[in-house]
């Protein structure tokens, strides 16, 4: 998704409108978590200031995942609002190597895989595995409620008098 930014420079126009479904290239996912993603949309715009561009940018798309438990698919939507500045500056230019502007262009798509990947979650849970029926060779999964039942042992129960005091 490359935005030309001639416009902008010669100010023709204060703001360059974005809106348009982007497909990611498949080559993206590899060692990531996400087994698919769906056309991301993308709206925003992209304003003029100095020699800065800012870009305010809503990205939406959905990411089959993989469940933690049972490993089935898991369809997660992502719906993130991005607000970046990219300059011209030496500074910057070190900083942030994909968000550069080359003849008065500048691709959005590393901008926009950056902010995907940060929203992906670290595990996923599949709406419908139950979990009263996790267990496994020598364990099982408990839930908060009876982790607080179980009786104290009664080797701390002195250490309770401690934070009583």
């Amino acid at each position: 998704m490359i935005i030309n930014l001639t416009k902008l420079i010669t100010k023709l126009t204060d703001k360059v409108i974005i809106d348009d479904e982007v497909e990611i290239d498949k080559s993206y996912l590899k060692n990531t978590d996400i087994k698919n993603i769906s056309k991301v949309k993308v709206k925003g715009d992209i304003t003029s200031y100095q020699n800065q561009y800012e870009l305010n940018l809503n990205i939406k798309c959905t990411l089959t995942l993989t469940c933690s438990i049972s490993l089935k698919d898991v369809k997660y939507d992502i719906n993130i609002d991005v607000n970046e500045v990219i300059g011209e500056d030496e500074e910057s230019a070190d900083i942030e190597e994909n968000n550069k502007i080359i003849n008065n262009t500048i691709d959005l798509i590393p901008i926009i895989w950056q902010n995907i990947i940060l929203e992906v979650p670290l595990k996923v849970i599949s709406p419908d595995v139950k979990s009263k029926n996790i267990k496994g060779d020598g364990w099982r999964f408990i839930t908060d409620e009876e982790a607080m039942e179980k009786d104290i042992d009664p080797r701390l129960e002195k250490l309770k008098q401690f934070l009583d005091e």
